[in-house]
């Protein structure tokens, strides 16, 4: 049931973002990458993260940690604490610096490890280097 009740709030949640999509070129490329990291991370997609990810990457997970790249591949998977039941993209904005560009917004997730979901509010840094976006840095906060 609650596995239903998040993929309709996923749902939801892409359409309405597709509603509001930016008319910037470049604004709706960013949030598509972010997307298709949401939609990676959900599967534990290693090959498309690879992608997605610069190899200097951070990640300041909501715990205080901080992952390399590296780190946050090996904390992928079906099984483990990290791997995800859910994860809803809610309130995302994006703002373009030239060869760089910041998205913020919350994230619902929902740990398999987890009896209920929780939400974080989160800051993407995504760089075009070599004539290509990824993502430099991610930070994640746990909301109460």
């Amino acid at each position: 049931m609650r596995v239903a009740a998040a993929m309709v709030a996923l749902v939801l949640a892409v359409g309405a973002a597709r509603a509001q999509a930016p008319a910037d070129p470049v604004e709706r490329t960013i949030l598509d990458l972010d997307r298709l990291r949401f939609a990676a991370d959900l599967r534990a997609d290693a090959v498309a993260l690879d992608s997605l990810l610069a190899d200097d990457m951070t990640y300041g997970r909501s715990s205080g940690a901080v992952d390399t790249k590296a780190e946050y591949l090996r904390s992928l998977g079906a099984t483990g604490p990290y791997a995800l039941d859910s994860l809803v993209p809610v309130d995302l904005a994006v703002r373009v610096f030239g060869e760089a560009a910041v998205v913020t917004g919350r994230l619902i997730v929902k740990l398999r490890a987890q009896p209920e979901p929780y939400t974080i509010r989160f800051t993407d840094v995504w760089a075009r280097r070599g004539g290509r976006w990824q993502l430099v840095a991610f930070q994640a906060t746990r909301l109460p």
